[in-house]
């Protein structure tokens, strides 16, 4: 390798730093303290989630009867899922894709789907790091810019 290719490469590296820092700040400076996961199915937002203190608003939707928030106190959600068609892996049965709030943070902690990778995104609180889960069409949108009376209207709280 010549001489100049390091650097490019060098130099290159340190733009793509700059920039993921500067994303996370401004990320922070935007932030109002508020941290919400948005649940979209089939590109439809189902479910919004209060990642701080587990409250949630079920959007009217024709999934609305799929989404199951028995357990939200505890932190579990379960929203559906295309490919994920059994019960979670627990004893309560229920269908879908079951979603865990735990210290602030949301992640997948059971679906079905080819080689199950949408298990194993980390939990995130980041809007730079959504949850994807094509196999079963489900995204989690992280809001951070957002204050409770930003929900849409069209809306049934709980």
């Amino acid at each position: 390798m010549k001489r100049n290719d390091l650097i490019f490469i060098g130099a290159t590296l340190l733009v793509g730093l700059l920039a993921l820092f500067g994303f996370r700040l401004a990320e922070r400076l935007s932030a109002t303290g508020n941290v919400f996961a948005q649940v979209y199915y089939k590109d439809e937002l189902i479910l919004m989630i209060d990642l701080d203190t587990k409250s949630y608003t079920l959007y009217e939707t024709a999934y609305k009867d799929l989404v199951n928030v028995d357990y939200a106190a505890e932190g579990t959600f379960y929203v559906p899922g295309t490919t994920t068609l059994e019960p979670a892996d627990d004893d309560r049965g229920i269908m879908g894709v079951k979603l865990l709030v735990a210290d602030g943070k949301i992640s997948v902690v059971y679906q079905e789907s080819p080689k199950d990778l949408c298990e194993y995104q980390a939990p995130t609180d980041s809007a730079l790091s959504p949850l994807v889960c094509l196999p079963n069409e489900l995204v989690v949108m992280i809001k951070t810019d957002m204050d409770e009376g930003d929900f849409v209207p069209d809306v049934v709280m709980e």
